[in-house]
């Protein structure tokens, strides 16, 4: 008996330990350069497993109702943000939701479905635009004409 009060406790423990809190934070102004406040939203959604990618946080944020968004899928890189609760980005316009996250809040390296945000981490949508085209494929590079 005691053992398996003590393997229970070991396990209780251990799923504690693998949880982890993000923060989500939207700043909707086009291009305003700033990671600072004021957010136009702050969501935090705790409890996420440890391997939980942003794309997960967020749809936990959906289903819990405190956050929407909307996306394009694409088979070989996932899942590109189109809309963040209700304010759309206008391709046309080259506007993007830029991800910004880590230690120094910079843009990150990989998408909403790669990325894995830390315990505690923030993660910074802003709307802004882009100033040249894109690469037909993200990983070839960019050659100015």
């Amino acid at each position: 008996m005691f053992r398996s009060l003590c393997l229970v406790v070991v396990l209780s423990c251990s799923l504690v330990l693998s949880a982890k809190d993000v923060t989500i934070l939207v700043i909707e102004e086009l291009n305003g350069g700033r990671k600072g406040p004021p957010y136009d939203a702050t969501v935090i959604v705790q409890g996420m497993e440890d391997s939980a990618t942003l794309f997960s946080v967020m749809k936990e944020a959906e289903r819990q109702g405190l956050f929407t968004f909307g996306y394009t899928l694409h088979p070989k890189w996932g899942a590109y943000i189109t809309t963040i609760n209700g304010l759309a980005a206008d391709s046309t316009a080259k506007q993007y939701w830029q991800i910004l996250g880590g230690a120094r809040m910079k843009p990150t390296q990989f998408g909403a479905s790669s990325y894995l945000p830390d315990h505690q981490e923030k993660v910074l949508f802003r709307l802004v635009t882009w100033d040249r085209e894109p690469c037909e494929d993200p990983t070839e590079e960019f050659i100015p004409q």
